[in-house]
């Protein structure tokens, strides 16, 4: 037994006395919270009803409206399916969550079923205050009513199973409840709701129809399945066939058709018929096309298609589509989309831009440069609105793709960000590759290039002055002859007319190359400034990011022992109690190690702000790897269990010409690179090796990790503006894009160098490989 002021309270089980079982019950209210608490509209429900007519291997399913207007409204859904005996609608329809479905994955037509959860009859209390379902078997003699009342569902206190509903045997279904009238109905369901709960006005019925409309993939194969409307002459514009809009995808200028497939390989196509173009990515393994992912997707095989359209009234002109067409089709139909088995997945891809579940929006406006407006490819990002695309999906071989009982949705996790980085990579590989092939058409123009041009133009305009001047100082004798013999007459008038003229244009030809070169020299410097700009405050970024992230853990130690300090000294101000003597010489100890720790590490990051390293000179490149891989000991060695083999780096003796912080924020990048891509990698296999070569006329420094590798084919994109491959644990690209691309212009820019990246080094992970002159001048003792 444990003691009264032990914090557990102890319970005897030795000799339980047994009561019997025990068992889970469900409140009536269940159906309300799956039905009308959980289906987000009246138009979700319907589609639900829809999709349950085409698992029933309906041919057609008429969505038919009565007393639009009155309180009298009602709606009758019905179709031709293969209709319930009363076995089929007491131990199927009626039962909530009932396998059936997932149990019987195709139809008798091989259809395969969409509905699996056994949920969506439920959308009737979410329409309507009362449902009739009729049903008939092919070649029956009778069929069967069921008359549900939903509101015994509102009723406290009730047991689900409690709650008891009218069932009938009926000789047919030969009467149509909206007009009385005796027609032909041999097989099928037919449910009539009645006491509707929303106002179905043209906008909704409208939304309706075009929310069936996307029901099925605009650009593929059409089946024997159809929905019709019908508002009993209402809103005659609405009634009729849905029509599926006619696909207008010759107008694309781009197609894009991407496969992740049953082996776990990614291979991408993009085409273009109008410029006889096409850009492949190889079959490629998962785990080489993304990283740090796992070894095979968790969503399964998946099949992606988009066509990509320039909204441009010049570019959408076609000679067998008008304007109009195209755009009216875009509008309709822009987004990427889900389908699974045929049937779309909500909320994905609407129009509207809801469901922009890649952030094509948000992408677009985080880099909203036109495709050549930024000559540096990588930069570019599709828009929501430029796109007509999906994602097929199936039952079948992407089980871990499940619906949300609400239907608005695929359960969130490991598979669906699968799926969201496979679609992410293909729209990464389309943007670089449009880009490129946009540049190579019409290259752009950077602001120093304009400036050229506007200096150009300055120069012309100075130059057509001067010779204007000249012709004018050639006539002057001339002119002042005829003006000084005949003062009063024509010639003279006409001698001073001309003078004025080329003095006036030669004033207006000064003016324009003087506003000329104004402009050209302010975008000269505005376009330095930004250069000079970008890359210190690059520099500095780099570093202070590292600097933050580094230090969170020694800082936290540091307060979180100085508290402990602070607290016992408090309560002991004049002395200190021998049982805590060790405890604060212990903690004091660590404050003391921590603190030299930050010390170390600030000292390095705030010595770039040194003026000498900010000005372009010769310096010693090993030396500066020796102390940026220094500062970096503890962190690399102790903390990220990673082995650095400097062996064939010299202390000294390798001059190059450049900005020393430049370089320093070089090395830097390339390690927080490799920590990244060592995260995954058992501790005791963690290693970064650097060497440098000695060539001819340069020195070519090595930088290999044995991580998980560049992505397969990104070998030069990773130097591209805002292009990354850094991905958080639920697979969101979470990188700037940017080290590497700073890091080649440092290279490149600054120092006349390159830089090449391996997508797999000597070290099994990325490697890096870096050439750069060496410099004239000789450097004392590495200073």
């Amino acid at each position: 037994m444990t003691s009264p002021t032990d914090s557990h309270t102890y319970v005897d089980r030795s000799s339980p006395k047994y009561l019997g079982k025990a068992s889970f019950s469900v409140s009536s209210r269940v159906a309300l919270q799956l039905g009308r608490e959980s289906i987000s509209s009246s138009i979700t429900a319907i589609v639900e009803l829809v999709k349950n007519a085409y698992d029933a291997d309906a041919e057609i399913v008429r969505i038919r409206f009565a007393n639009l207007g009155t309180p009298e409204a009602m709606l009758v859904i019905e179709d031709s399916g293969d209709g319930m005996t009363v076995d089929d609608l007491k131990n199927h329809w009626m039962v909530i969550g009932t396998s059936n479905k997932a149990e019987r994955r195709k139809t008798i037509k091989q259809r395969v079923v969409t509905g699996e959860k056994g949920l969506g009859r439920l959308g009737l209390d979410r329409l309507c205050t009362r449902t009739e379902v009729e049903s008939i078997r092919p070649g029956a003699t009778e069929g069967i009513r069921l008359e549900v009342q939903w509101q015994l569902y509102e009723q406290r206190d009730n047991r689900l199973e409690a709650i008891e509903h009218d069932l009938y045997s009926i000789s047919n279904l030969g009467t149509d409840p909206i007009t009385g009238e005796s027609r032909d109905y041999p097989k099928g369901t037919r449910l009539v709701l009645r006491g509707l709960k929303d106002k179905w006005d043209s906008n909704s019925i409208e939304l309706l129809r075009n929310e069936l409309a996307l029901l099925v993939s605009p650009f593929q194969a059409s089946n024997d399945f159809c929905i019709e409307i019908d508002t009993s002459g209402v809103f005659v514009s609405l009634d009729g066939l849905v029509q599926i809009q006619k696909p207008l995808l010759d107008a694309a200028k781009w197609k894009v058709v991407a496969t992740l497939n049953d082996e776990n390989c990614i291979e991408i196509v993009m085409s273009s018929a109008r410029h006889d173009t096409e850009y492949h990515m190889k079959p490629t393994p998962w785990n080489e096309a993304v990283k740090r992912q796992g070894i095979s997707p968790q969503c399964g095989p998946v099949h992606m298609v988009f066509y990509f359209f320039l909204r441009r009234e010049p570019d959408l002109a076609d000679k067998t589509f008008r304007n109009s067409e195209i755009v009216d089709f875009l509008n309709f139909n822009q987004g990427m989309r889900i389908y699974r088995d045929g049937f779309r997945v909500k909320p994905y891809g609407e129009p509207d831009g809801s469901g922009d579940w890649l952030k094509l929006a948000y992408r677009r406006v985080q880099n909203p440069e036109g495709v050549t407006q930024d000559a540096k490819p990588g930069s570019w990002r599709i828009g929501p609105n430029q796109v007509v695309g999906a994602v097929f999906i199936t039952h079948e071989k992407n089980a871990a793709l499940n619906d949300q009982t609400n239907r608005e949705g695929l359960l969130q996790g490991a598979a669906f960000d699968h799926l969201n980085v496979f679609a992410t990579k293909v729209i990464q590989f389309f943007e670089i590759n449009n880009q490129r092939f946009e540049l190579g058409r019409k290259p752009a123009k950077v602001p120093a290039e304009r400036a050229e041009d506007a200096a150009k133009n300055s120069i012309q305009g100075a130059t057509d002055a001067i010779k204007d001047i000249t012709a004018l100082v050639a006539k002057l004798p001339e002119l002042a002859q005829t003006h000084s013999t005949n003062l009063n007459t024509e010639e003279s008038t006409t001698s001073s007319t001309e003078i004025n003229r080329v003095i006036h244009q030669v004033q207006k030809q000064l003016e324009a190359a003087t506003t000329g070169l104004a402009e050209s020299t302010k975008l000269f410097k505005e376009a330095e400034e930004q250069k000079n700009t970008m890359a210190n405050l690059a520099s500095l970024g780099i570093l202070a990011a590292a600097f933050g992230h580094e230090t969170l853990d020694w800082t936290g130690t540091v307060v979180k022992n100085s508290r402990w300090l602070l607290d016992n000294l408090l309560q002991k101000s004049y002395w200190v109690p021998p049982d805590v003597e060790e405890a604060i010489k212990t903690a004091l100890l660590d404050t003391a190690a921590e603190g030299q720790k930050v010390r170390k590490f600030a000292q390095f990051t705030l010595g770039n702000l040194n003026r000498e390293k900010r000005r372009k000179k010769s310096f010693d490149l090993a030396v500066t790897i020796h102390r940026v891989f220094d500062a970096f000991e503890e962190v690399l060695t102790v903390q990220r269990n990673t082995v650095i083999d400097l062996v064939n780096v010299p202390l000294t003796g390798c001059a190059i010409d450049g900005y020393e912080m430049d370089w320093e924020s070089v090395v830097v990048n390339l390690i927080t690179n490799a920590c990244w891509a060592l995260e995954d990698i058992p501790a005791g296999n963690r290693k970064i090796e650097v060497a440098i070569e000695n060539e001819p006329d340069q020195w070519v420094l090595k930088f290999s990790d044995s991580g998980v590798g560049l992505e397969s084919g990104t070998e030069t994109m990773v130097f591209l503006p805002a292009y990354s491959t850094k991905r958080s644990a639920n697979g969101e690209l979470i990188g700037t894009g940017m080290g590497l691309f700073i890091v080649k212009s440092f290279v490149e820019e600054h120092s006349n160098g390159n830089i090449f990246a391996i997508d797999k080094g000597p070290l099994g992970g990325a490697s890096f490989e870096i050439q750069v002159p060496k410099s004239s001048k000789i450097i004392d003792g590495g200073k």
